[in-house]
Order: structure tokens, then sequence, then C-alpha cells
């Protein structure tokens, strides 16, 4: 037997009840009575019973069968009702239904079994998707990585937490824009991956994208996945950097030894062999040429050598500004003016950062050199810093040319000076990366000349008492 559900339940289906299938099996359970009944009756008055117990009899008679008709029918349809509510309530993603009571063996016991099964697995299923979206949405939330969902008309649909700190606005002001009004419509399109380079707070970084679809209601949508890998694929440039020159050194230094003592062998031959005087001047001239050059190529190797062999820092507590003052007297050739900061103690490797900063000091004074101006003003170098909590940044601020070919700067063996040996930024964004910080170098906007800013993050050791934080 299998009872009805809850009123409330019944009443929300009892338009089910008065159908017509009711009504067949209400006839169909007459008329398989009828047979019995109308033999009864037939029996019942050709009997020799008085009138009125033929009467009352026939009258029980009918009653019973339309009471037990009824019965019959009320219990099919009631256990078809449960079955149907129980259905019904799936359909409606409520999975809490079940048909009791069940007596196994016959037909609608073992639908009824079998119908609770299959609510229960599909409640069981439903939990584990809600669960699953739930661990998903918690990833995302919390992944590293930026994540975007594009519909097919390329509009934003899902964001995480690090693609709105990525595109820099709130997430109501984002989604269900195009990736044109966004900004991102190059990081669409495009190959299952690659690497891009995008401006983000103000430096370029490298970001490696992934690219996939997936279906979301039966429509195909673009997922696209960020991970932020300029520190990576800088560690691999430079550690590619580093075996290359050790190679040359290596190589070059086993040519140049020989070269040199050829070069000197030679020059004491000629110095005590009488020859020719046209012939003399030319060949100590010669002589005197490969000499140098192996010079200037040695010490050419020697100063990149120092890139392939910069140690890791070894950090001590130093004051800044006696540090920055230090610094900026080494500069001979003009003004270095310090704008006065906070006055903090910071925790770094004294000297890796002040060989940084001579090299970025250096490059601003020979920016300012270059101009056609003869007279420069006071600010035309000028050192400040600014302090973030634990964070330190510094600017280095010329009124020099500015940066051209922008993206060549740290690569290794490049210069636009004649007497350059293209190592100086190399090895300060090298130093400064050491430190977890980050250099960064811009074209001024108020004025021609370039800014260069080195973060240095979690290194305020201590501060004095009356130490402003400053903008």
């Amino acid at each position: 037997m299998l009872p009805t559900l809850p009123a409330k339940t019944s009443a929300k289906r009892g338009n089910w009840y008065h159908g017509g299938f009711e009504l067949r099996l209400l006839f169909s359970i007459l008329f398989a009575g009828a047979a019995g009944v109308v033999l009864s009756l037939l029996l019942l008055w050709h009997s020799s019973y008085s009138l009125d117990h033929k009467v009352e009899m026939s009258a029980l008679i009918l009653l019973l069968w339309l009471g037990l008709s009824f019965s019959a029918r009320d219990r099919v349809v009631n256990s078809l009702r449960v079955l149907y509510n129980v259905i019904s309530a799936v359909k409606d993603e409520d999975f809490s239904f079940r048909a009791t009571q069940i007596s196994a063996g016959d037909a609608l016991g073992d639908l009824a079994l079998e119908i609770n099964s299959l609510s229960r697995a599909l409640g069981e299923e439903r939990l584990g998707a809600v669960e699953a979206t739930n661990l998903m949405r918690k990833v995302m939330a919390e992944a590293g990585t930026v994540i975007f969902a594009f519909s097919p008309d390329n509009r934003l649909r899902i964001v995480n937490r690090t693609g709105v700190r990525f595109l820099g606005k709130p997430e109501e002001e984002i989604l269900n824009r195009t990736a044109a009004e966004l900004g991102i419509e190059d990081l669409v399109k495009g190959p299952a991956w690659e690497v891009v380079s995008r401006v983000d707070a103000g430096a370029e970084k490298r970001w490696i994208v992934r690219r996939a679809t997936f279906r979301q209601r039966g429509e195909p949508h673009t997922l696209i996945v960020l991970s932020e890998a300029s520190e990576a694929l800088r560690a691999e440039e430079r550690a590619a950097w580093q075996r290359l020159i050790r190679v040359l050194s290596h190589e070059i230094n086993n040519s140049l030894a020989p070269i040199r003592t050829i070069a000197r062998t030679l020059g004491r031959m000629a110095s005590t062999t009488e020859l020719p005087m046209p012939l003399s001047e030319h060949l100590g001239h010669g002589l005197e040429v490969i000499h140098e050059r192996a010079d200037s190529l040695n010490r050419f190797l020697q100063s990149y050598t120092r890139v392939a062999r910069v140690p890791r820092p070894q950090r001590r507590s130093v004051d800044l500004d006696n540090l920055i003052s230090r610094v900026a007297k080494l500069e001979s050739r003009l003004t270095v003016k310090i704008i006065p900061g906070p006055n903090v103690s910071i925790f770094v490797d004294a000297d890796q950062l002040e060989q940084a900063l001579i090299n970025l000091i250096k490059n601003a004074a020979e920016s300012v050199l270059l101009t056609s101006e003869k007279e420069f003003g006071p600010e035309a170098v000028t050192v400040s810093w600014t302090v973030h909590g634990k964070d330190v940044e510094i600017y280095i601020r010329d009124e020099g040319v500015g940066l051209t070919e922008t993206e060549n700067l740290f690569v290794p063996f490049y210069t636009t000076k004649e007497t350059g040996s293209g190592i100086g930024l190399l090895l300060s964004r090298q130093i400064i990366e050491a430190h977890q910080g980050t250099l960064m170098l811009r074209n001024r906007t108020e004025r021609l000349g370039c800014e260069v800013v080195a973060k240095l993050p979690m290194c305020v050791f201590e501060a004095a008492k009356t130490q402003q934080v400053q903008g």
C-alpha cells in the first residue's frame, strides 16, 4: 500500500484526480463485479425469501458492490497519485519526497521502490553537483590567476577576484560588458596558448594566456585564464644569458690569452730587431692595437661575468637617508638633488642596493648630459622616496632626453652609448628583484625626461616616531 503525501502536496496535485483514467478504472472494476452481482440478484429473487428480505438483500449486494469498487479504485488511484507526486517533486528538484509503506513483490510496490531509488540517486547527484560548483567557485575566487568567461556575443559573464583587480574596476561595472569595452579584446581571440605583454599598475608584465571553450545552458562560452609569468620568464632568460655568458667567457678567454702573449712576444722581438722605419712603426702600432683591444674585450667579459655571478643578498639594517646621500655624492658631473622622505632604516644588502642606485643615477646623469642645454636646472636629477607600511619606493627622476627603444632596456649586450657595456640596467634590475622588488622605467608625462621607480617590499626595519607616510 502506498499512502498519500502531505495535504499541501495532494492539494497541489488534486487536479490530476479528476481525469478520465479514474472513471475508466471505476467502470472497469464495476464491470468486473457486475456479473457476480447480477447472478446474486437472480438467485436471490428466485428464492423463497419474502419480498422484504429480497429488497433488503438486493440493496445490501448493490451497496457492497459499489463500496468495494470505489475502494479498489481509490487504492489504485492513491498509489499512482503518490508516485506521481514523487516524480513531480523530483522534476521540481525537490528530492525529499518518498513513497512509504511499500510492499515489494507487486507491480506498484516494485515501481515505487525504483522511483524512490531514482529520487535518492538524483538527490545525491544534485548534492554532489552543488558541492562541486561551490568548490569551483571557491577555487576561482581564491586562485591567483585571472579567469574570464565570455558568452557567444563576446560579453563577460564570469570573473574572479583576481580578474576584477586586473581590470581595476568594481565587478558590477565589468560584468556583461564586451571585451572591447573592457580593453581586453586582444585576449579573447588567439591560439590556445600564448605569451602576451600588458601594462599592469604602470609596469609592463608578461602573461601566459590559455584559451578554451565550454558550454553553459547549451551555449558555447570562451574561457580565458591568465597567469602572471614575468618573474618566471625573466628568471629563465637570466639563466639563459648567464649560461651564454659563461660559454662566451670561456671560449674568448681561451683565445685572448695566446693573442696577448703573442702580441707581447712580437713587441719584444720588434724592439730588439732593427726594421725599416715604416715597417717598424706599422708593426708597433698594430701590436699596440691588438693589445688594447684584447684588454678591452677582457674588461667587457669581466663586467658581464659580474651579472652571471651576483650573490644572494646579505641583508642588514641600513639608514636609507644616509645610503642615498652617499650614493648621490658619487656623481661628480652634476649635482643630484635629494628630496628627503621618511626617516627609516631598511633591511637590505646595502652594497648591492648601493651598486644598483649608482648605476641608475649614472644613467640619469648621462641622459641629462646628452641634452642640448648647457646649463642644468637644480632638479636635473632628483632622488626621493616614500614609505607605505613596510614597503619603500625610491624615485629617480631626470630632465634628460627620455627613453627610446624601451623594449631593449634590459637586453644584455645592448647599449646606445659608445663606451657602454649594456649591463647597468640589467644588473640593477637583477639586484632589485633579488630583494623581491620591481624596477620600472618610464618617460615622464609632465616634461621631457625619465622616471625610475624601484619598489622594495617588506623591507622597513625601523622608522622614527615622527615618520609620516607620503603618497
